[in-house]
């Protein structure tokens, strides 16, 4: 697998790194995605399994080793699929036994997968199988995989997956995401912001339907004011999960180990949920590279207060904050001549973003001890925060403590 990792010490050695905006087509984001599905393609086919497990484990490591061999980006992109990294990474980060996350993970990989040239049964039960954007009405036995394809073992019998009823997992939306019905990653519950209680997968009663042409019209602001960025939409976000409504307040999350997997409520103000889509995406690149790198040497041992939250924020908090709100920044000023209902309300958003920003990369600058990727990293926002402060130069003033939200 060592021959695989290739072009990440180029990716982190450049002046401009790409992961703040794609000044590279996307290149870097692809290559760190792609070492970090390395990492979880090493933990499933290299880690100790114990019990029922071990057994098809070993034989599953063999055939995909080999399959590894002759058509990596086969299984690569299998490995990446958010049913399958996700549960994979949280066990790689010892959140979950590893064992219960191989069992969730293997599954659906297997599906992604397609076909083996070798067969392989994975001879344990499944509930809920996801199969591409669609998902078994009824529990299965097992699988077989081999190069005719994936068949699921129900009621005693193998049956080819496009033969077995199913209800669609979710819907797809503009720039290649998907609006996800169903979630099954682990953590979806655990919490780290004071304000919020998880992260129940919840339509706050509307239609799916409503969702779509929600997201979509802001995924269409997206694609305006930043069409270098949405056109990394189906790496850096692969899936929405709907977490409720909120006339007046948004919630939005992500999580290191669901690096293409965004949580969002809905909203009636198609920015907020520009915004929101920018800011979860851009943690899901940095988190994404703070598999590889610590960024900060400090980043979890130096705190700071922030009036935005009632809790401290780690530096590594304040960096993922104005690491995603600087692209904001820039969403809002090719946003300008929109037709905004309420432009007033518009311009006192764009200089609050640009504000925070400004303090958050302030405080980086006097506390923060970045590694060499951290400071080319910091870097690259200096430099479009200060394009942007030049020509928000005449923005109405905003509060001169605040922090980027994020």
């Amino acid at each position: 697998m060592t021959g695989l990792g290739v072009g990440i010490g180029e990716a982190l050695t450049r002046p401009s790194m790409g992961l703040t905006l794609p000044t590279d087509h996307g290149r870097t984001l692809a290559r760190v995605d792609r070492k970090v599905r390395l990492l979880a393609l090493r933990g499933l086919l290299t880690r100790p399994v114990q019990g029922p497990l071990a057994t098809p484990c070993r034989q599953l490591a063999s055939v995909v080793s080999g399959a590894l061999q002759r058509s990596p980006d086969q299984v690569l992109a299998a490995i990446g699929h958010p049913d399958v990294l996700g549960p994979l990474l949280v066990g790689v980060a010892d959140l979950r036994p590893w064992e219960a996350m191989v069992e969730q993970a293997v599954p659906p990989f297997l599906v992604q997968l397609g076909h083996l040239p070798e067969a392989v049964i994975w001879d344990r039960p499944s509930d809920a199988l996801i199969t591409g954007t669609s998902v078994l009405d009824a529990p299965v036995e097992g699988l077989l995989v081999d190069p005719s394809g994936v068949s699921a073992r129900h009621n005693g019998a193998f049956v080819a997956l496009p033969d077995l009823p199913a209800t669609p997992y979710g819907l797809q939306l503009a720039g290649g995401t998907q609006l996800a019905l169903r979630d099954g990653f682990p953590l979806a519950m655990d919490e780290a912001h004071p304000d919020k209680d998880g992260n129940a997968l919840d339509l706050g009663g509307h239609p799916p339907e409503a969702w779509v042409s929600a997201l979509n019209e802001a995924l269409a602001l997206v694609k305006k004011a930043l069409p270098g960025w949405h056109a990394d939409l189906p790496r850096s976000v692969a899936r929405i999960v709907p977490v409720g409504f909120g006339a007046e307040r948004h919630l939005s999350a992500s999580y290191r180990e669901a690096p293409s997997q965004v949580y969002m409520s809905l909203h009636p103000d198609p920015l907020t949920l520009a915004e929101a889509i920018v800011h979860e995406g851009q943690h899901g690149k940095l988190n994404r590279l703070l598999w590889l790198d610590p960024v900060l040497e400090n980043g979890w041992s130096d705190w700071a207060p922030s009036p935005v939250r009632p809790d401290l924020r780690p530096l590594l908090g304040v960096l993922l904050a104005v690491h995603a709100f600087v692209p904001v920044a820039l969403l809002h000023e090719r946003l300008a001549e929109h037709p905004w209902p309420d432009p007033q309300r518009f311009v006192q958003r764009r200089a609050e973003v640009l504000a925070g920003n400004r303090n958050g990369l302030e405080i980086l600058a006097e506390r923060a001890r970045p590694t060499p990727a951290g400071q080319r990293l910091l870097r690259e926002i200096q430099a479009l925060q200060a394009r942007l402060e030049t020509a928000g130069a005449s923005l109405p003033k905003a509060r001169t403590d605040t922090l980027p939200p994020g």
